[in-house]
């Protein structure tokens, strides 16, 4: 410990000293260059990325439910935003280049993004000197190694959000984290109630309707129907009581949601999603849950697990009101 302190005050700079939040973890210490530096080459000759400027930000959204639900939220939108700056993917990014990007792209202070990055220090990146040297290098983990540490069965399809509406307060931030777990607008989504939503993604239902408004959310709404001896549909009704009076409404699913951001190549994706069902412990309990929404009635005699009152949605041709989103129980 004591040469690495002497180390960094021969090479300049009083830095800031990241403090290591796990016991196991390697020290790592000091030694910050000067935020001019530019240096892209050890004198080792081990190279590392000058940081780009970001343009988007791809979010995963099996990843984002599963932050979201061990409060690591704050240290994965880092991890997204770092991947961002990492343009050619070679995974290892300046500290110093970092944090200016961060600061002025991001949204951060200076002293937040050295907090997170010292938060996250050992689980979804490390920082270490860079060998030969006192140059600081960032390493972000990769996509199946965060996958792993957050205990997910896979990552979900890839979208991405532009750095300009990604960029802000932790709030936003979490926002978008929670939208990713959305289809884009464009594909037809299935219902799903706030209440499911909170067992996938920890957010209660208040802070949900937050979430909402911030990522401008879709929500369209979906009904049940059934088919009466003609083949015609037919609303489903239910009893609703009052404190004087009891009334037939008619039967409501949950929504369908949606969310403003775009679709992004797959990449490693489909490799990294099937590795991590490969390992997963909860293989055969994922693989028998019931669907219970299906877009068609060949999806529907496909599936060998469905649930006791599934529903297929209805042509565009069949519905009662044109428009609008009904779907007949099976």
């Amino acid at each position: 410990m004591g040469t690495s302190r002497q180390a960094g005050q021969q090479a300049g700079g009083s830095g800031y000293r990241l403090k290591m939040g796990a016991r196991n973890r390697p020290s790592f210490v000091n030694g910050i260059l000067k935020r001019g530096s530019n240096l892209a080459v050890s004198s080792s000759g081990q190279r590392h990325d000058r940081v780009s400027t970001p343009l988007v930000v791809r979010l995963y959204p099996r990843l984002s439910a599963a932050a979201l639900k061990a409060g690591l939220d704050k240290e994965l939108a880092l991890w997204y935003e770092l991947r961002a700056i990492n343009a050619n993917g070679s995974s290892r990014l300046l500290l110093n280049d970092t944090l200016a990007t961060l600061v002025g792209h991001f949204g951060y202070t200076q002293s937040t993004a050295y907090r997170l990055l010292s938060d996250g220090d050992g689980k979804l990146w490390q920082i270490r000197p860079s060998p030969g040297t006192l140059v600081p290098v960032i390493k972000i983990q990769g996509l199946l190694r965060v996958a792993e540490y957050l205990d997910t069965p896979g990552v979900g399809r890839p979208v991405e959000v532009k750095v300009s509406d990604f960029s802000g307060s932790r709030a936003k931030k979490t926002a978008w984290l929670y939208a990713s777990f959305f289809k884009p607008n464009g594909p037809r989504a299935k219902p799903i109630s706030r209440a499911s939503l909170e067992v996938a993604t920890g957010v209660k239902r208040r802070q949900q309707q937050r979430y909402d408004k911030v990522a401008g959310i879709k929500r369209v709404a979906n009904f049940a129907f059934r088919q009466d001896g003609k083949g015609n549909l037919v609303p489903i009704f239910h009893l609703v009581s009052g404190k004087c009076k009891q009334w037939l409404k008619q039967r409501r699913l949950g929504n369908s949601y949606s969310s403003k951001a775009l679709k992004a190549p797959r990449g490693m994706t489909k490799r990294v999603n099937a590795e991590l069902r490969h390992r997963s412990l909860y293989q055969d309990e994922a693989s028998c849950v019931p669907k219970r929404f299906f877009l068609s009635a060949r999806s529907l005699l496909r599936s060998p697990e469905r649930h006791k009152e599934a529903f297929i949605l209805a042509n565009k041709r069949d519905r009662v009101i044109p428009g609008r989103l009904e779907w007949c129980m099976a």
